[in-house]
């Protein structure tokens, strides 16, 4: 490293287990990580987890512009974030190539989309999730989706979300019009 380049300090485990001893246990298999993680064990970590917002207050902070992603604690097995989203925020549309994801809401009801690829190489809206505190959702590789906060502007959204290896860059996706549509004059 440079050493004209500051450091840049990233949470410790040891650190993020002390801050917030709810998350010990989790935070405890994360830290020992070698490999991706397992999906199914992310999911029973995360359902077995109680915490709220009090419980990690200390990453609980909002961004106006959109969902702002708070890190708990990183290694280069995993992050541990909690997202903090306003009314109206959302993801772009994504998969998750690569990386084991799960999230668990914290407080607040997100919405979660699911869609799938069709023959034209578009994607489609398949399924809509209502997720209600406790809720806990498992994605990987191929699996496309989008997650906001529709609820009234004075409820928040928090989630807590495990990605193993961190996601350093996830495709995303939206509805297209096919190139050279025409637009505006329509005759019968």
């Amino acid at each position: 490293m440079d050493p004209m380049t500051p450091a840049i300090a990233e949470p410790t485990c040891r650190n993020a287990a002390a801050r917030f001893p709810k998350l010990a246990k989790l935070i405890g298999y994360l830290e020992s990580l070698t490999t991706r993680a397992d999906l199914d064990v992310l999911a029973k970590l995360l359902s077995e987890t109680n915490v709220t917002r009090a419980d990690i207050g200390a990453c609980c902070l909002f961004n106006p512009g959109g969902y702002k992603r708070n890190t708990i604690a990183r290694t280069e097995w995993f992050e541990l974030l909690a997202l903090c989203w306003k009314s109206g925020h959302c993801t772009p549309i994504h998969d998750h190539a690569g990386v084991s994801c799960a999230f668990k809401v914290v407080e607040g009801t997100g919405t979660e989309i699911r869609f799938a690829k069709t023959p034209s190489g578009l994607i489609c809206p398949v399924q809509t999730n209502e997720m209600s505190p406790g809720y806990v959702c498992a994605a990987a590789d191929a699996d496309i989706h989008q997650v906001a906060n529709m609820q009234a502007p004075e409820f928040d959204l928090i989630t807590m979300h495990i990605y193993s290896p961190p996601i350093e860059k996830m495709h995303t996706y939206k509805f297209a019009v096919s190139d050279g549509a025409e637009t505006g004059k329509y005759d019968c």
